[in-house]
């Protein structure tokens, strides 16, 4: 494992371009199993995620060339394996997704439970039933779940939640079968809309993208030569809340305002000296200290919980009370135990509601990389901190942000990786 030793408090100055959407990727790679010819995925971000999917993908005979300039190459000509049991599927989320893809063109598919960042439970519960609702069979023993069926035909599906990678799963499977099926409840993040224009433009037939109900009539001939991923949101809204609390300036482009209204909005409220012109994210120093908010999270359009703990970061720079409210994973606050370790003033109400009470100024310390999200908050929170911080579980960071100690160290910050 690597770490991290972050010496601060710099603030971060310079521009930064934004990587491809980690959470678009993933599923990209996965759909390239119904595509009936070569494909070419541009703008992939190089990340330890987009590795492993790679690697499951790998294992079902497919051929994959990730390549150096953000590109890469697949050919699912000869793959021939459905059964992902001795594969990495079971340390990775996104690894899920290779459910509905292997399901159209095999009628069987056979997946470890997935594993992914420990942000509270996750279930596999929506995919099952959505399955279970096209007339699946479903077998489970000791973590290993087994989906067959028999044939495929006209189906309604109600989502039992408004899951993204459920809604992904689904999609991807109805496209690439030649039957009707309307699905209801479905998630609309913008990845998701992306992927399903490029599931239209490959020959599926869809109606009601962008809206909670679809109606697709899929085709067993799909054909898409190049898949180009769109701007990764998360990362944008990061690089904004690490310029801002930093105390510093410059530019984050592209930064796609349409897809981070809830997050614009916040951020401005706040008084921070930030404004967007085309598509950049323009940062000047802002006037400390900024004013509190109150956040909540929910699904798209609503403010997207995996910004909510670089969020926090604004909260130490604010004078008063700022409100967190997590309305979607359970544990996806404990990273601000480790802020109060570092010297920030919080009171943790309960598992999915906290109030920081800023201004804070952060200590250095040793500390440990929680999940993906959590990890890029401390990471750029060690930036804003007096001394040497030590980060540990490099590795969880490096899963969704490309080249994260390089653009930082573009911006001035003095990072550097440790390998073990």
């Amino acid at each position: 494992m690597a770490r991290f030793k972050i010496v601060g408090a710099t603030p971060l100055v310079g521009n930064v371009k934004i990587s491809g959407a980690k959470n678009e990727a993933l599923k990209a790679v996965a759909l390239s199993l119904n595509i009936k010819n070569k494909l070419k995925i541009t703008n992939a971000p190089q990340i330890l995620d987009v590795v492993n999917q790679g690697k499951i993908l790998k294992s079902t005979g497919s051929i994959i060339n990730i390549c150096n300039n953000n590109e890469i190459i697949i050919d699912t000509t000869y793959a021939n394996n459905f059964d992902l049991t001795d594969t990495i599927a079971g340390k990775l989320r996104a690894s899920i997704v290779f459910a509905g893809p292997l399901l159209a063109r095999f009628k069987s598919v056979k997946l470890p439970y997935p594993g992914g960042c420990l942000i509270g439970c996750r279930s596999i519960d929506t995919h099952l039933d959505a399955f279970r609702q096209i007339g699946a069979k479903i077998s489970e023993h000791k973590r290993i779940f087994s989906i067959n069926i028999d044939e495929f035909h006209d189906s309604n599906i109600i989502l039992k939640e408004k899951s993204v990678t459920a809604t992904e799963n689904i999609v991807m499977f109805a496209s690439a079968i030649a039957v009707k099926t309307k699905i209801d409840n479905c998630a609309i993040e913008p990845e998701i809309i992306h992927l399903l224009l490029n599931l239209q433009k490959a020959g599926a037939q869809i109606d009601g993208i962008g809206t909670r109900t679809l109606i697709i009539k899929g085709s067993q001939n799909l054909k898409l030569k190049t898949y180009e991923i769109i701007t990764d949101r998360i990362e944008a809204g990061t690089f904004v809340c690490a310029m801002i609390s930093s105390g510093g300036e410059g530019e984050v482009s592209p930064y796609p305002a349409d897809q981070l209204e809830s997050f614009t909005r916040l951020i401005k409220s706040t008084g921070a000296n930030f404004d967007i012109i085309d598509n950049k994210a323009i940062i000047k120093q802002s006037r400390f200290p900024l004013k509190p908010f109150s956040l909540k999270t929910g699904p798209f359009p609503e403010f997207p919980t995996d910004l909510q703990s670089p969020m926090s970061l604004l909260a130490l720079r604010a004078k008063g009370v700022s409100l967190f409210v997590e309305t979607m994973f359970e544990n996806r606050l404990s990273y601000l135990e480790i802020l109060r370790k570092m010297g920030a003033s919080i009171k943790i109400i309960d598992r999915q509601t906290a109030e920081i009470n800023g201004p804070c100024k952060l200590r250095s310390a040793n500390i440990e990389s929680l999940d993906l999200r959590s990890g890029i908050t401390l990471l750029l929170a060690a930036t804003m901190s007096e001394g040497e911080t030590f980060i540990e579980k490099a590795e969880i960071i490096d899963r969704g942000y490309e080249k994260i100690d390089e653009k930082l160290k573009l911006l001035g910050a003095n990072i550097e990786r440790i390998n073990s």
